[in-house]
């Protein structure tokens, strides 16, 4: 092989290379994961839900050629700087400071690893995105592929997720992914798994269930509650047997009662709609309607107790950039800040603190009924 073409070929070679390792999966330093702040003490004496976290945060790669073409100064970018979305850490230590907070401590998270995995995520078709087709996609130059699901279980086991769950060294995986990563907002995989809210992944041979969370860094903290007051929501109606918002004949009902859906009645409210909603996402809505939203703060003991509820009442604590109440995620924290927390099992059998049931889940059956320990 004459010299010149050798050396190009240890070039193109060595640069190859070069591009494979830069793709590689990298682990964050540990320092530099979220930590949550405690309470002093954990609500009602009950004791602390520890969830163990993996994280997979799919940030592709975006070379100058794909994002810049011709501009011989452009330097590779990741997808998610291109798309001038949230930085990962910052949603992640977000959500998990203010479940904690909701819950009075009860839930803990813990992000045991964080893995950068600079790819695109994998579709259920065997379908992989180049960097040119995904920014072609991002400029409406082109159409998103279907079908746009995310290939879960060759995830699990690109990432050797199952023996690390029934180690129990995981108890849960969260997804961060740019829009069109294909993720449900809420799934779960395993022996036992149900309905969260997405995808039921019971064929993968797991021992144990856990929760998938999918979490698009396009959005922000709101948007990730909304995802776990879905999950919420189907738990819940699981537990109770159904749920229907017209007919408050069991605590999850009456829970979630809103005047429009309900028949007059509001509590609580749900995911899409406050108690003085009057469409869905009505988080802004000034309408002013009673509500006994209160008294399940001392759930069990359920007083005759209304007040008028606005869209002010949870006006804070966030603000968006421009200064104004963060209605929607100030909303999601009050709703969760109501869930019941109590010690104790209720007369209609089901556990005081419904906490446990959303996080804890593997130690209860379809009915809420506690299970022997594994």
């Amino acid at each position: 092989m004459p010299r010149l073409t050798l050396v190009a070929a240890i070039s193109l070679s060595l640069l190859l290379a070069a591009a494979a390792r830069a793709e590689e999966p990298v682990k964050l330093d540990a320092a530099k994961l979220p930590k949550l702040k405690l309470p002093a003490k954990i609500a009602n004496g009950e004791k602390p839900i520890r969830v163990k976290v993996l994280v997979l945060e799919f940030n592709p790669i975006i070379p100058p050629e794909a994002h810049a073409p011709g501009d011989k100064t452009a330097k590779p970018i990741r997808v998610r700087e291109l798309g001038g979305w949230n930085d990962c850490l910052t949603l992640a230590a977000g959500y998990m400071q203010d479940v904690c907070d909701a819950s009075g401590g009860i839930v803990q998270y813990e992000i045991v690893e964080w893995i950068d995995t600079r790819s695109f995520h994998k579709k259920v078709d065997g379908f992989n995105y180049t960097p040119e087709e995904y920014v072609r996609c991002m400029r409406k130059q082109s159409t998103w592929h279907e079908p746009d699901g995310a290939d879960y279980a060759a995830t699990f086991e690109e990432y050797k997720i199952v023996p690390r769950v029934e180690r129990g060294e995981i108890d849960e995986v969260w997804f961060f992914g740019a829009p069109y990563f294909g993720y449900w907002e809420s799934a779960m995989a395993g022996q036992g798994a149900f309905y969260i809210n997405g995808g039921v992944l019971d064929q993968v041979k797991c021992k144990r269930p856990f929760a998938v969370m999918g979490f698009n860094y396009e959005r922000g903290v709101a948007e990730m509650l909304h995802d776990l007051c879905h999950r919420t929501e189907s738990t819940m109606s699981r537990v109770y047997g159904g749920w229907e918002a017209d007919k408050l004949t069991s605590n999850w009902a009456r829970f979630a009662a809103n005047f429009d859906q309900s028949n007059g009645v509001a509590a609580v409210g749900t995911c899409h709609w406050p108690p003085n909603a009057q469409k869905d996402y009505d988080y802004a809505n000034p309408r002013e309607v009673q509500s006994s939203a209160d008294a399940w703060l001392n759930y069990p003991r359920l007083e005759s107790l209304t007040r008028p509820v606005t869209c002010e009442t949870w006006r804070e604590p966030y603000k968006n950039r421009d200064g104004k109440p963060e209605y929607h995620r100030n909303y999601m924290c009050w709703w969760f800040t109501h869930l019941p927390k109590a010690p104790g099992v209720n007369e209609d059998g089901r556990v005081n603190n419904w906490w446990r049931y959303i996080f804890d889940y593997w130690s209860y059956d379809e009915h809420g009924k506690p299970l022997p320990p594994r």
